[in-house]
């Protein structure tokens, strides 16, 4: 008969009922912290700091400087026999993109038919080896049709 018997309370007032389950869950969520010399609490995350002058002092001078926006994150890179020395990488993104221009350049076969929609890319490379430093890796570069802004240098790929 009470099989089939279902009570909704809210959460908060169940575990309020039950003290031995409240105090087990308080446990589970409460991080305990050490506390070691000098006045550091440590956890997952450094939480607080003395008032100790030498502490807070040395602390200061451990910061790293703040240096500017570097603007555009570029990696030199080959494919083939082409270098590009400044391709853009946005980390981001999961797409690879090269103008047509840098595509004819590098004779690499036909293009694959795409389904993206971007900018209507004329198609896709298929696992075109990408060198970056000692690394190597395969990655599907999508052709744009667009113009190429930096003729002779060939440096409009976007890795991502």
């Amino acid at each position: 008969m009470f099989r089939k018997v279902e009570i909704n309370i809210p959460l908060l007032d169940a575990i309020k009922q039950i003290p031995k389950y409240a105090k087990f869950l308080k446990e589970l969520c409460v991080h305990k912290r050490k506390k070691m010399k000098g006045g550091v609490e440590l956890g997952g995350i450094v939480s607080a700091l003395t008032r100790n002058d030498d502490l807070i002092a040395g602390t200061r001078q451990a910061l790293p400087k703040k240096c500017r926006d570097p603007r555009i994150f570029s990696i030199p890179c080959t494919i083939g026999d082409c270098t590009f020395f400044d391709a853009m990488l946005d980390l981001g993104a999961s797409i690879n993109i090269m103008p047509t221009s840098i595509y004819k350049s590098l004779n690499c076969g036909d293009l694959e038919p795409t389904e993206m929609t971007i900018q209507l890319p004329l198609g896709v490379l298929e696992d075109v080896l990408v060198q970056v430093d000692e690394l190597i890796f395969p990655a599907n570069l999508y052709v744009l049709d667009m113009e190429d802004e930096t003729p002779g240098k060939g440096s409009t790929l976007i890795l991502g």
